[in-house]
């Protein structure tokens, strides 16, 4: 569906941020600093108010947009309502209460958690690469993503930050943040024992090429798909996190990923997935702590293709392919140093643009149409 205003707000969105976040930033520092703690300065507080309020004061837009209103306006409508009463996180649930106890409506739920999100999200990369990680959280839709799975996306920005103290060595730190997101999704606290992989020993690239082969292979086997029902199925009776997910198979969600459509962007991906797996050896050689990324993405793109048409595998994974956006931008800042790859480089980014566009005419999580809610 061509609609010319829903495109003209998200390209102008897209737009805006990136100049904001690049406004007086040095593109070609010397090092890769990625446990750098990223202070933002007033232009990035003005591009999170400018996407808050975008993502915010949207109407009908996302899949699962009105089941969060509807939600909230239980809440509002029940100035008692107990924590225990309910089915949401704890954090998610209180700022759903507080939202209320001020007499506001639900599109400032939206507002506030996409600022949420989005803060952490700016917070998850140094600053020079925070316009490449921004353009690509756009166009590998995320972005369109998270104004559907609003509580994971959450936890999935906090996440993206707690990294930072793998690499630090700072479990402690680590710890609560996870604890933090999973004031908003529990499933994060599935992440705690990725502190303790042994990351630089798992640098093996073609190791990763055979299982990124094999599991191709794998995930197109409808037998391999009745397994992991029936695995969860077990899992969920033994861990009470799966437990709260086993539900995606009693509405005949788990089996089919609607979200995943095997077109021209799913082999495009599984291409880009390839290409960053052959391509990471120069990166991780010149600066060794990416290992980290590269590895937890690896994971990713393995999981992915024996879960692309199993949802409640996809919404975990969700947690591995949002490091893809850091990658991406890391790539293509290491490869644009040298002249001879810049043509390249453009029609990359300008390939990965078009996909955007697709997106948007396709409807990617129901983006399309836009429309403001004061508007209706």
């Amino acid at each position: 569906m061509f609609d010319f205003f829903t495109y003209f707000i998200y390209i102008s969105l897209l737009i805006i941020l990136s100049m904001l976040t690049g406004y007086k930033q040095n593109f070609a520092p010397l090092d890769l600093s990625l446990e750098e703690k990223s202070r933002l300065r007033v232009q990035h507080f003005v591009a999170l108010l400018v996407i808050s309020f975008i993502v915010g004061f949207r109407y009908e837009v996302g899949v699962d947009w009105a089941g969060y209103k509807e939600g909230f306006e239980y809440i509002k409508a029940r100035p008692h309502l107990h924590f225990y009463d309910q089915y949401m996180e704890i954090g998610f649930f209180y700022v759903n209460k507080i939202v209320a106890s001020f007499n506001l409506s639900y599109v400032w739920l939206f507002f506030i958690m996409a600022f949420i999100s989005w803060f952490f999200f700016f917070k998850a990369v140094p600053k020079f690469l925070l316009p490449l990680f921004i353009f690509f959280l756009f166009t590998d839709e995320h972005f369109f993503w998270g104004m559907n799975g609003v509580r994971q996306f959450a936890a999935m920005s906090i996440w993206l930050v707690s990294i930072k103290y793998i690499l630090d060595r700072k479990l402690l730190k680590y710890f609560l943040l996870l604890l933090l997101a999973s004031l908003f999704h529990r499933s994060v606290l599935l992440l705690l024992p990725f502190y303790f992989i042994p990351y630089f020993k798992l640098n093996k690239k073609y190791l990763w090429i055979c299982l990124f082969l094999g599991s191709l292979v794998i995930g197109s086997s409808n037998a391999f798909v009745n397994l992991i029902e029936n695995l969860i199925l077990w899992l969920g009776q033994k861990i009470e996190i799966i437990g709260l997910y086993v539900r995606y198979i009693d509405s005949n969600k788990l089996a089919i990923n609607e979200e995943t459509q095997l077109g021209f962007g799913f082999l495009f991906k599984i291409l880009v997935n390839l290409l960053i797996i052959l391509l990471s050896g120069k990166v991780i050689k010149k600066y060794p702590k990416t290992t980290i990324y590269f590895v937890l993405f690896f994971l990713g793109t393995i999981l992915f293709n024996l879960s692309y048409n199993i949802q409640l595998l996809g919404r975990i994974n969700n947690y591995f392919l949002i490091i893809r956006p850091i990658i991406l931008a890391i790539l293509v800042w290491y490869f644009w140093k040298n002249p001879k790859y810049r043509t390249v480089l453009v029609v990359f980014c300008m390939l990965y643009f078009l996909l955007f566009l697709r997106a948007i005419y396709n409807s990617s999580n129901m983006c399309t149409p836009f429309t403001f809610s004061f508007f209706n």
